[in-house]
């Protein structure tokens, strides 16, 4: 296995152990296109995330493992290519203490090679592929893929997804033993567009499945024969199931995009999160509660949004200022957004990091110091704005959600207050955490002038800035609470 520090270019700040915490960040900055599909931890505080690597100009992927050390150093790495089909390596199950399987999709770029499948590897810790892979292909009217894997209650291999034989998706499942041999396997062509997220197998042996499109859920019998589909046991206005753990064989927590009735328009993509106490609850849901602006749109991680070691510290991670237009590539700033609730899903705290470019959260975990880890993309639209490369982008933090200092001080790249759009014209818009709920805002001039100063009542505010010349401003916001920020505003 080869390192590959001479292939790129990292940045690792601020990087300290304080009460057995580490906190980092890191940026893998190459000219290739890459973004990140799935991520885990080894119990010895190493990360793993897989994903995928296209040259700027081209259409064909690679799939590709990454190791990290505990403290954010890439150490090893995997490129796994097929010279007639793109690879995207979309999922990484742990399988013993030093293993792991990878969940690995296939599809053709070539005229002359169209199919798609899946692949299963084994690899060891320090990436090295240690048994026989094994390939399934669908027929050739099936053009694209998507795979996830999870253990069911036998501790074999479900590998589930969809695939399209035309416009619309088709949900497939597969349970697998661990030599990787099928032990039944199902394509849904008549069962409509399912596409699961997330499946768990019940006490009794069913299979519960979250839709990542419908709100609703579906249950399969241990045949993989679609029983039936629940309607309405999901909170109106949720769409989307990108983020859930199970805290009981019956309960589980779910974050999704959350879309507010209140507004008129298309924009209004908020984060909702509630606790249900039964798969098929008749009574509904309990502990709903939703975070978000009227001004932006705020979706949650996309591969994995909620997590938590312990129940009365979940995480939720989401992307502020989501392009939903342009997910991948927009040219507007974005932020990796992470709160943190009680069990009964009150907010505690909620951070803000990035805002120099286009951030785009792929997924959160939780470890075992308290922490959590943010994976997803940078896209520097500034320094090439037409050229699609996105770098990966990584941050752990502590249990408060900051990266520390050696003198225990928060890191500039974490913000508890926003300020947007920047540059601007005739309207500032600020947003701040919910843990300052009153705060003052203060605008100068590049002479040290305050030219606008209002108090702030609750997370959100806009001002009037017309009287504004254009010129560069200096912002703060600060709080008795203990906010303090600063920074510079673009009128245009």
């Amino acid at each position: 296995m080869k390192y590959l520090f001479f292939l790129f270019h990292f940045i690792f700040i601020n990087t300290c152990i304080f009460s057995q915490n580490t906190t980092w960040s890191l940026l893998i900055n190459t000219s290739d296109d890459r973004s990140i599909a799935d991520i885990t931890t080894d119990e010895m505080g190493c990360v793993y995330f897989t994903g995928l690597n296209r040259q700027a100009d081209s259409y064909h992927f690679k799939g590709i493992v990454f190791k990290l050390s505990t403290e954010g150093i890439p150490t090893d790495s995997l490129f796994l290519d097929n010279h007639d089909s793109s690879v995207i390596v979309n999922s990484i199950l742990p399988d013993t203490m030093e293993n792991f399987i990878l969940g690995i999709e296939t599809f053709g770029t070539t005229s002359e090679q169209q199919k798609c499948g899946f692949n299963l590897k084994r690899i060891d810790s320090d990436l090295n592929i240690i048994s026989s892979s094994k390939n399934y292909l669908f027929p050739e009217e099936y053009k694209h893929i998507n795979i996830n894997l999870q253990y069911n209650n036998y501790n074999n291999i479900m590998a589930f997804g969809y695939i399209f034989p035309n416009q619309i998706p088709r949900m497939f499942m597969y349970q697998i033993n661990k030599s990787f041999d099928s032990i039944r396997a199902k394509i849904y062509l008549d069962e409509g567009a399912i596409l699961p997220f997330f499946i768990k197998q019940l006490p009794d042996n069913n299979y519960w499945i979250v839709r990542e499109i419908h709100p609703n859920y579906a249950l399969i019998d241990s045949a993989l024969n679609l029983i039936n589909i629940e309607e309405g046991r999901i909170p109106h206005g949720m769409n989307g199931s990108y983020g859930m753990k199970w805290d009981s064989d019956t309960s589980f927590f779910l974050a999704a995009d959350y879309f507010d009735g209140s507004r008129n328009d298309f924009t209004g993509h908020d984060v909702g999160f509630f606790h249900q106490y039964h798969p098929f609850d008749t009574t509904g849901y309990s502990n709903f509660n939703f975070t978000g602006a009227v001004d932006t749109n705020d979706q949650p991680a996309f591969y994995g949004a909620l997590d938590y070691k312990c129940k009365d510290s979940i995480f939720i991670g989401y992307n502020k200022n989501i392009d939903i237009y342009n997910v991948h590539y927009s040219s507007r700033p974005s932020w990796y957004a992470l709160l943190q609730t009680d069990s009964l899903l009150n907010i505690r705290w909620e951070h803000f990091y990035g805002g120099d470019a286009y951030y785009n959260l792929s997924k959160i975990i939780a470890t075992s110091d308290g922490g959590c880890i943010m994976a997803g993309t940078r896209f520097d639209y500034i320094t090439h704005p037409w050229v699609h490369e996105r770098d990966i982008y990584i941050l752990k933090v502590n249990a408060e959600g900051l990266i520390t200092s050696a003198n225990e001080q928060p890191a500039s790249i974490v913000h508890d207050a926003i300020v947007y759009p920047n540059p601007g014209s005739n309207v500032l818009r600020v947003r701040v955490a919910v843990q300052h709920p009153e705060s003052i805002f203060r605008l100068y001039n590049m002479s040290g002038k305050l030219v606008l100063q209002s108090p702030m009542h609750g997370k959100t505010a806009a001002f009037n800035t017309t009287f504004l010349p254009p010129a560069t401003y200096v912002y703060t916001i600060t709080a008795k609470t203990g906010l303090n920020e600063k920074g510079k505003w673009v009128k245009e």
